[in-house]
């Protein structure tokens, strides 16, 4: 009886030293999405990718930036169709591009623009999407194409 008791003593012990110890885990990648007001495109690309990255328990995050953001809030052609997908972009703010937002970022996509000329960034690290429709003109076809690029990006992503 009492080793019996010494060896659950043993086991709990053991136990709760495994489930106290910290699991190590990836360290969470940015990445950067940029278009001109920073509340359309760039919007949709890192709403759609924090989506698919998180289905996939992928240590990655977007953000969305701009260049001139010219706007507080999210125009509604794109705020509906991303409430009637389950998004919630009511609390979303547009900001401006930083150099902090490129030196945080291990990836960093222009969307339908370029980044200043005077932006401090690793040109290996930047990619360009300049196929992508305006959403205020054909909402559907430049939400399929950014999801298009999005899973692309991914996908090469979660390789590495």
């Amino acid at each position: 009886m009492l080793r019996r008791a010494f060896l659950i003593g043993t086991i709990l012990s053991a136990c709760m030293v495994a489930c106290s110890t910290p699991v190590a885990t990836s360290p969470t990648r940015q990445v950067l999405f940029v278009c001109e007001h920073g509340n359309v495109k760039s919007l949709m690309a890192a709403t759609y990718f924090n989506e698919l990255a998180r289905g996939q328990g992928l240590p990655l995050r977007a953000v969305s930036r701009g260049l001139a953001p010219d706007s507080a809030t999210v125009p509604d052609f794109v705020k509906t169709p991303l409430t009637a997908e389950g998004f919630d972009v009511n609390g979303f703010r547009p900001q401006a591009l930083s150099d902090d937002d490129i030196a945080a970022s291990d990836r960093v996509v222009a969307i339908s623009t370029s980044l200043p000329s005077g932006a401090a960034v690793d040109a290996s690290k930047v990619e360009q999407w300049s196929d992508v429709p305006a959403a205020s003109v054909d909402y559907a076809r430049a939400r399929d194409s950014i999801k298009a690029h999005v899973a692309d990006l991914i996908q090469r992503l979660s390789k590495r």
